[in-house]
């Protein structure tokens, strides 16, 4: 009975590995538009996809997000929501185009919050796929995204005030 309980655990933990695959990612950081150095990051995934989300997830970039870039509720129309409802400290705004596409979205920032205000534009290539978000506010970030054949995202760039500060590509 022992050998069975052994030769079943054997066989669940060799199958629950192979459903895992490794997939590399190399991270360029560059100062001020200069190479600075690479690192390799290894992850293990089970079918996901790579978007946006997934690299905000491991990556933490891009830094700011809306909870979602798609929301059918809303079509060719702007809205505001309170993030402190009692005091109406800040709010964010999401602006949508006629597709239910998220075409803008700021954060007013507050006067007792450490953290600033943005404004982010998003662009769609014709695919549908995000191209480009970049910071219409004081930080100028812009963020470049390139996709493969399979719709995940191939690379990711960085901007600082026109200068490349990060590249985070997907290794073959």
């Amino acid at each position: 009975m022992r050998q069975f309980v052994i030769l079943i655990l054997t066989l669940f933990f060799v199958s629950s590995y192979g459903q895992t695959k490794p997939i590399i990612f190399k991270t360029t950081d560059f100062i001020n538009g200069s190479f600075y150095r690479d690192v390799y990051d290894t992850i293990h995934m089970k079918n996901e996809k790579i978007d946006i989300y997934f690299l905000n997830a491991i990556f933490l970039e891009p830094r700011h997000l809306p909870p979602n870039l798609i929301d059918k509720k809303y079509k060719n129309e702007t809205i505001k929501i309170w993030n402190d409802n009692e005091h109406r400290l800040w709010i964010n705004t999401y602006t949508y185009d006629s597709l239910s596409r998220i075409t803008d979205f700021t954060y007013s920032s507050c006067t007792i919050c450490s953290s600033m205000a943005y404004e982010y534009k998003v662009i769609y290539n014709s695919a549908g796929q995000v191209e480009k978000i970049y910071n219409i506010g004081v930080m100028k970030d812009k963020y470049k995204f390139y996709y493969n054949n399979k719709g995940n995202i191939q690379r990711l760039e960085k901007y600082n005030f026109d200068d490349l500060n990060l590249r985070i590509s997907l290794v073959d």
